[in-house]
């Protein structure tokens, strides 16, 4: 078994956490809002609630570089990302297809926390990650590829579409039975992964042709790429637990399992994993840790 620690982030909350993502220029970035909006009949998820004050703050290497001014929205946003040096990407979870009309829940705001543009990219979205060539990937879970909240023809009913920066199809994971993508990993602009229900398969799209593996994992929340090495979060019921799989031509071996702690080395429980590439943020609503992981010489 591994025992990774993870380093302290030393943020000054401005709001309760809502969410932790890193960026393609290996920014963190981390959304906070001054009061999570209630869910409805205290199950479904709000698409829009009264206006509220959203805030985003930027780290690298673990040293604050940027703080937005308080963003004022209806939308409740649950992802953030940087879409190039002057813009961010904020985007809600769920979306209302009402009267022949689709809520836009994706906004894009300027360094300012002045908005730009606002679009739709659809209801029941899994995660968010943008690339440095402004392509916007959005994975969905099961309610946006079947459709719920008014979509008949959900956006994401192939469980995985690439967007332009202005929120235009270019891609369609129509080649795959998605049923729910339940993670995302946005390497470079040439290489990207996923991994999904029902056949429990990580895929590999490197410049548009697709490398499938059998993962002998279900229910994976997060997976980090450390190649030749891939960490494999541990499925359904084992959220802190992750496996390292060696990655071979057609397949990957299991080589090890992994546990990350905090800096004192006790090991952590109950967080939420974002990872992009090999880079792990684990988080709660009072502590950020995070590592750049390196694995070698395993078996």
């Amino acid at each position: 078994m591994l025992k990774i620690p993870l380093t302290s982030l030393a943020h000054h909350p401005r709001g309760e956490r809502v969410s932790c993502s890193w960026n393609y220029g290996h920014q963190l970035t981390v959304l906070e809002t001054e009061s999570i909006p209630e869910r409805i009949n205290d199950q479904f998820v709000a698409s829009q609630a009264d206006k509220r004050s959203w805030f985003v703050s930027v780290y690298l290497n673990g040293e604050l570089i940027l703080e937005l001014p308080s963003i004022e929205s209806r939308i409740n946003f649950h992802y953030v990302q940087i879409l190039d040096n002057e813009h961010i990407l904020l985007v809600g979870a769920r979306c209302h297809y009402n009267d022949g009309q689709p809520e836009k829940n994706a906004a894009v705001y300027d360094s300012h926390g002045q908005l730009v543009r606002s679009f739709t990219l659809g209801d029941g979205i899994e995660d968010i990650n943008v690339t440095s060539d402004g392509a916007i990937w959005a994975s969905y879970f099961d309610e946006g590829v079947f459709g719920n909240y008014g979509w008949a023809q959900p956006i994401g009913q192939y469980g995985l579409v690439k967007f332009d920066a202005t929120g235009q199809i270019l891609w369609q994971a129509d080649k795959f039975q998605i049923f729910d993508c339940y993670a995302v990993n946005a390497e470079n602009e040439h290489s990207f992964w996923f991994y999904y229900y029902s056949d429990f398969k990580l895929v590999h799209l490197k410049d548009g042709e697709a490398t499938s593996y059998n993962v002998p994992i279900q229910g994976a929340h997060a997976f980090a790429l450390c190649h030749p090495y891939i960490v494999m979060g541990g499925g359904y019921g084992n959220n802190d637990k992750f496996s390292v799989f060696k990655q071979h031509p057609q397949h990957l071996k299991k080589t090890d399992e992994l546990r990350f702690t905090d800096p004192q080395g006790k090991n952590l429980h109950q967080c939420i994993y974002s990872i992009r590439g090999n880079q792990v943020v684990a988080y709660e609503q009072h502590r950020i840790y995070f590592t750049h992981l390196a694995l070698e010489n395993k078996k």
